[in-house]
């Protein structure tokens, strides 16, 4: 794959991820998010499954099944199930839960530098910077931390943590069995490592919930997780773990728009300010290499 479908596959994926709060926010008292969870992943899974089915390229070795079986579980039973419970605490915020998430590519950069032997300079560290900055300021007016619960940024910095594990590892296995297979058994595992979690602990229920959820449901399962998770993957195996996850920057801006179009949410100042410090940290962290280079060559 080319560089220029690298970053189409990175767009599509966050235009798609950017109408998860809006679509999920349709949800609340009809669905236990676990039960979401649950659901769109499993769905997602045997979705991708049926792709696997016509390439007749079902395949995997057990180790590497185990490996996939860990980052279906750092994802779908830690990760989002943190994020989830972030936002079921006393006073929590969904836009300060989505701020500390969005911070998730710092924790992406920080795994792929000892895993993956990723540079890691001074120019990407201030894109880094810029990119959280960015993200603070375009919900500046929307925070109040004196009335939420601690258990709720402390849970969504832990998601934030877990996912940019579940980011580089994830990438490294959709390198060697392909984006494809890597999503689909990844996720099918993850939901059911979740089951006994939402049987047991939890206490939920599977499939019980209003029926009117459900178009709303497969949207996330198809789109949001199948086909967006997918695109995602691909892009990262071409720009690398770092750069494809800035995705994550742009994330929070795209969905207030949406949030202000269909949701008849007040746009502001702090929007456009904050969106100028998102595309500064993109490019600073796309171009960090060169930056650095051309800086080493002119001391």
């Amino acid at each position: 794959m080319s560089i220029k479908n690298g970053y189409l596959c990175i767009i599509n994926t966050v235009l798609l991820f950017s109408t998860y709060e809006v679509v999920s926010k349709t949800l609340v008292g009809k669905i236990d998010p676990f039960q979401v969870n649950f659901i769109r992943f499993l769905l997602g899974g045997l979705i991708l499954i049926l792709f696997l089915l016509y390439k007749r390229d079902l395949k995997i070795e057990k180790k590497e099944l185990l490996v996939i079986a860990l980052v279906g579980f750092i994802n779908v039973v830690v990760s989002m199930n943190l994020l989830q419970l972030s936002l079921y605490m006393k006073g929590a915020q969904a836009s300060l839960c989505a701020v500390i998430f969005s911070s998730n590519p710092i924790f992406v950069s920080i795994f792929a530098y000892f895993l993956d032997k990723e540079r890691f300079n001074p120019v990407k560290v201030a894109g880094l910077i810029f990119g959280i900055l960015g993200i603070v300021i375009v919900f500046y007016d929307k925070l109040n931390i004196d009335s939420i619960d601690i258990r709720s940024p402390i849970f969504a910095l832990l998601s934030a943590v877990f996912y940019g594990l579940y980011t580089v590892l994830g990438r490294k296995q959709a390198v060697k069995i392909g984006s494809l297979k890597m999503n689909s058994y990844s996720f099918i595992a993850g939901s059911l490592l979740l089951l006994p979690v939402m049987l047991v602990i939890k206490g939920t229920s599977v499939f019980e919930f209003q029926y009117s959820a459900a178009l709303q449901v497969m949207y996330l399962a198809v789109f949001v997780t199948g086909i967006a998770y997918l695109t995602y993957f691909k892009g990262l195996s071409v720009l690398g773990a770092g750069k494809g996850s800035m995705v994550f920057f742009i994330k929070p801006v795209l969905a207030s728009v949406i949030a202000v179009v269909f949701l008849k949410e007040k746009p502001s100042i702090y929007l456009a300010a904050g969106t100028l410090l998102i595309l500064a940290s993109i490019i600073l962290v796309l171009n960090s290499e060169k930056i650095t280079g051309r800086y080493l060559r002119h001391e």
